[in-house]
């Protein structure tokens, strides 16, 4: 089941009673540290891609990224020149590497976000608009100068959005990581 904690707590005290086996997906805001000692012409690629696979909307994709400071700016620069050579469109073309959002509402609530996120000081590296012409397409977003307590880090936006933090002491990203639901 993927969805609710109120949901998968009421599955899991049904299931409980036969010993049934479940596997329970409630949501989540997973967060990846990048540390300063990276390779990153090893793993750019890979953290970008953690992020935006599947544009996105799979459970285990990284939600919000802190990065290093020595780094920061290197890994940026490079997670942006990867989003804007990535090819979007419909996923029966094998050319195209990223597809629509699932749906119209959740392509509205990535754009709140994204909206909310600009409001509040953050700055589009890449992305943040709805791609023209039919379908549900939003490009990879990748979203700097922002902060813990807004909502674009503290909420699953299961989009194709990204916010970037630095960080400068480990003690202190692990706290600001798990300062969350």
């Amino acid at each position: 089941f993927t969805g609710s904690v109120p949901v998968g707590k009421r599955i899991a005290e049904v299931a409980a009673k036969d010993l049934t086996r479940v596997s329970l997906e409630l949501g989540g805001n997973d967060a990846s540290i990048v540390l300063a000692d990276t390779d990153l012409d090893k793993y750019a690629e890979s953290i970008f891609w953690g992020a935006f696979k599947n544009s996105g909307q799979i459970c285990i994709a990284s939600k919000r990224l802190y990065i290093h400071e020595d780094i920061y700016e290197d890994l940026l620069n490079r997670l942006v020149k990867i989003a804007e050579s990535v090819k979007i469109g419909n996923g029966l073309n094998q050319e195209n590497q990223m597809g629509p959002v699932n749906n119209l509402s959740q392509l509205e609530f990535i754009e709140e976000l994204v909206a909310d996120a600009k409001s509040n000081g953050g700055k589009v590296l890449c992305g943040g608009k709805r791609l023209p012409g039919d379908g549900y397409f939003y490009p990879p977003t990748i979203i700097s100068n922002i902060a813990e307590g807004g909502r674009l880090v503290d909420e699953e936006q299961f989009g194709p959005v990204l916010p970037v933090m630095p960080f400068n002491c480990i003690d202190d990203v692990i706290a600001r990581v798990n300062n969350s639901k």
